[in-house]
């Protein structure tokens, strides 16, 4: 139950009609108006990162006969406006005319893409209960397809009976959502009618939260920690390899990207408890395709940062422009490559054998250590190496040493990120990583300017040598490079600057002894003692 938004939902099977639960409903007091039926075809619409439904709204088009609309709902009620468009849509910016103003505020100006297309057939009845509160009950039948599918046929497999309070005494929810379940034989629904779609046709639902089944405990062992990693991280390869594949959306490629390295980077820390041969294999896989993922997106970045740039640079706008141009050109090659590795047997073999491993069980005579013990040594561990190379660090450090400590500060962030939630206790406001996760974030945001910089001056001059030998470049358009490479070196002399201050700030006592936060974390939690399914068969990926 939606406590928040004064909603329960259940499951409704075949055999239970909507005629048969107001008859059992009559029997008990209640009082209602005459059902108002409604037949509608749908697409729902999210961003990539799912902020509307984190903000709980849905926006969907819908067609009701011949008739288009946007249909919002949110925490404050439904709105609707017409749309000039068509179901067959593939994106849209969220501040397209005829919008909902709260909707282009929830989506920050970013694209809107269909989640799943539905044909629904609705009632809606409004009922008085005993003591004379006002609620509503819709039972909706649909029919749901994959939004690269096109509108769905055939019969209606998909049942949800949601009611709502509508005035009155707000217990008359609790009341009826209880006689639903209690006297009815309803299961209590998963979410809304779009949740409820996406978990039948298995498709992830952008921005959800990971699966109980994968979440790390303090008592979970290490050896099941590291599979439940392992699960979490090929849940978000597989949300993100479609809208990579459609290049719907950098951001896609961008957790793709995200989600491999922090994979590979999960391997080598729980290596000693997934197998160290199995683990360097995979990981080895996964910088194939990693590779082919950086070409692309390192590209894409260098475009967004040129044409950022010469906005601001007067003549050297123009070579910006040009080189951003080039670098269109050369981005469709790897781009085939990346869509030819994601679609292949190698990458299919691969996550068959990384969703292998994460419902696999550990070996028998593994040593069992809990999380909250094992966590804190290999915590350390990680952190020890980037404080060791991070005090070495000076004004005139090259930018190989300031690279290689990016490197570190991921793996010491993902290593903390992974074991997070284990020591969190969001009810006492409990979260022991946090404050150092920031200051890793911030740290590591300030080094990858840097490297981008550093990497974009050779770019640049690479690019430009290869449009003179083509004759795409003119001597007088020559002469301005000197501007556009003296914007980078700016870039990468302010982030050293930035970087000192950072390390100092970073590396106090107080930051470095946050490890004994955990040592006063709320007690364990139980382990459930089972593995979790890999991610194939949890009914999200």
């Amino acid at each position: 139950m939606d406590t928040e938004n004064a909603v329960a939902r259940f499951g409704l099977s075949a055999g239970h009609s909507l005629v048969r639960i107001l008859h059992s409903l009559a029997r008990a007091g209640y009082h209602w108006d005459p059902p108002v039926p409604s037949r509608y075809e749908c697409v729902f619409l999210e961003a990539q990162d799912g902020r509307l439904a984190k903000e709980g709204c849905r926006l969907a088009v819908r067609r009701t006969g011949q008739r288009l609309t946007w249909h919002f709902e949110g925490r404050e009620g439904e709105h609707e406006e017409p749309f000039g468009g068509d179901l067959s849509l593939r994106s849209l910016p969220s501040d397209a005319e005829g919008f909902p103003s709260t909707v282009k505020e929830l989506a920050g100006g970013r694209l809107l893409f269909p989640l799943v297309r539905l044909k629904v057939v609705a009632q809606t009845v409004r009922l008085q209960s005993p003591s004379g509160s006002r609620l509503s009950l819709r039972a909706e039948r649909a029919v749901a397809a994959a939004p690269w599918d096109g509108l769905p046929k055939g019969p209606w497999p998909l049942g949800l009976l949601s009611i709502r309070f509508l005035e009155g005494n707000p217990d008359a929810l609790l009341h009826l959502a209880t006689y639903a379940r209690d006297r009815l034989g309803l299961p209590l629904g998963s979410g809304d009618l779009c949740r409820t779609a996406l978990q039948a046709l298995r498709l992830p639902e952008p921005g959800a939260p990971l699966p109980t089944a994968l979440r790390i405990r303090p008592a979970d062992p290490m050896a099941l920690a590291g599979r439940k990693v392992v699960g979490q991280q090929v849940l978000k390869i597989r949300a993100n390899v479609r809208g990579a594949l459609q290049d719907l959306d950098p951001e896609y490629l961008h957790d793709l990207r995200v989600a491999t390295r922090r994979l590979r980077s999960g391997l080598r820390l729980f290596a000693a408890v997934l197998g160290p041969k199995r683990s360097e294999s995979l990981r080895v896989e996964l910088s194939w395709i990693a590779g082919l993922l950086g070409a692309v997106r390192d590209r894409d970045v260098f475009i967004s940062n040129l044409e950022t740039q010469s906005q601001r640079l007067a003549e050297a706008g123009a070579i910006a422009g040009l080189l951003a141009e080039e670098l269109h050109r050369q981005r469709g090659p790897v781009r085939e490559a990346l869509e030819a590795a994601l679609t292949s047997r190698r990458f299919a073999s691969l996550m068959h054998r990384l969703d292998a491993l994460a419902s696999s069980l550990p070996p028998r005579h593994a040593p069992v250590v809990p999380v909250q013990e094992g966590a804190p040594a290999l915590i350390k561990k990680a952190q020890k190496r980037v404080l060791r190379l991070g005090r070495t660090i000076g004004p005139d450090s090259p930018a190989t040493d300031l690279h290689r400590l990016r490197i570190l500060f991921k793996r010491l962030r993902y290593a903390c990120e992974f074991f997070r939630d284990a020591f969190a206790d969001p009810s006492a406001g409990q979260d022991p990583l946090a404050d150092y996760i920031e200051a890793m974030v911030r740290f590591q945001d300030c080094l990858g300017d840097h490297q981008d910089a550093v990497v974009a001056s050779g770019r640049i001059q690479a690019l430009a040598k290869d449009l003179v030998q083509r004759g795409a470049l003119s001597s007088d358009q020559l002469l301005n490079l000197g501007g556009l490479i003296q914007v980078q070196r700016e870039i990468a002399t302010d982030r050293r600057g930035r970087l000192l201050k950072l390390w100092r700030k970073f590396d106090k006592p107080a930051v470095r002894k946050f490890l004994a936060a955990l040592e006063v974390s709320s007690p364990p939690a139980p382990s459930t003692g089972a593995l979790p399914q890999g991610p194939g068969h949890s009914g999200v990926g």
